[in-house]
């Protein structure tokens, strides 16, 4: 009877000890600053840390936060430290107009290997401030000033145009006398345009030797990177891509490409932005993706003389 107690004891005191080792998932929510401006980027971070036979059930963020404008999720960071598994989870919104903004709370249900009843851990909401730019409304508005004319001095500007015109006209006739004396010499060279894509393939080439993002130079290697494929795109198409938006150059893509490459060139400059703008900084493999996109945007719009050039280069 004593030994039957004795045992009963033992599995109750077991059973307990194992439900204690069993820890309560932490799902701890911030955002990279408490104060913006109308319009930037706000980084919602969720940090997660539980037990390798815990099975976390994420759910919609997007759906959970509607105090703010969802722009996208970032690639999740997993890892394991002293046992347990570290998670973190990024997630990009916006907000339009001034004012204290909290996200609201929501549940992360999870279950243990061996034990079928789910269970719930709770995400802590965040309060952060929108504001706009400051504005002294008590300065005076002043008046703009009338156009001052400057008088026309014929005299100066007369010896100066004919200085000009004598110095051009050297010049013309000594740059003639020059090329019909080399004319004799050397014959004439004819002029090979390089295509688009092999001018963009060969700067690709060049920054991808250079390591600038495993060098630490982030922003810099996504601003190269864009530029090869706007000066790309200008030569290949005939729009002015060094000087439009990224949403600029989509629409002008729209009447010269398929929705799969408007895709893939969405979520490359979306990234570019994303470190040139809202001073992210994205995991390696992201900085990797974007070469192969840039390979990928170059080569799927090549001219189909050019495509075969290439593949019998290949060949």
């Amino acid at each position: 009877m004593v030994k039957s107690f004795i045992h009963i004891v033992f599995v109750f005191f077991l059973i307990a000890n194992l439900n204690l080792s069993a820890q309560t998932p932490v799902a701890n929510a911030t955002t990279d600053s408490a104060e913006y401006k109308v319009g930037d980027y706000i980084t919602y971070i969720l940090n997660l840390e539980y037990e390798q036979n815990q099975n976390l059930i994420i759910p919609s963020v997007k759906d959970s936060i509607t105090t703010l404008e969802y722009i996208k999720e970032l690639p999740a960071e997993k890892y394991e430290v002293d046992g347990k598994i570290k998670e973190v989870r990024k997630y990009i919104f916006s907000k339009y107009d001034s004012t204290e903004v909290t996200t609201p709370p929501f549940i992360i249900e999870y279950t243990i290997e061996g034990d079928p009843l789910p269970k719930a851990v709770r995400v802590n909401p965040v309060t952060l401030l929108v504001r706009t730019l400051d504005v002294n409304s008590e300065e005076d508005i002043r008046d703009v000033k009338d156009p001052q004319t400057i008088p026309f001095n014929w005299l100066f500007w007369g010896i100066i145009l004919l200085i000009v015109l004598i110095v051009a006209l050297a010049a013309y006739l000594v740059v003639r006398h020059y090329l019909k004396k080399n004319a004799l010499k050397h014959p004439e060279k004819v002029l090979v345009k390089v295509p688009p894509h092999k001018i963009a393939l060969s700067a690709l080439h060049a920054l991808e030797s250079k390591k600038l993002w495993q060098q630490g130079k982030i922003k810099e290697y996504h601003s190269e990177i864009t530029e090869i494929i706007r000066r790309y795109f200008e030569a290949r198409f005939g729009f002015l891509a060094l000087e439009m938006t990224s949403n600029e150059i989509l629409e002008n893509l729209k009447m010269h490409s398929n929705s799969n490459l408007l895709i893939n060139v969405e979520e490359f400059f979306s990234n570019a932005d994303l470190v040139k703008f809202a001073k992210f900084i994205p995991m390696p493999s992201v900085n990797e993706e974007m070469m192969k996109q840039a390979y990928q945007i170059v080569e799927s719009t090549m001219l189909k003389e050019e495509l075969l050039e290439a593949e019998d280069t290949n060949v």
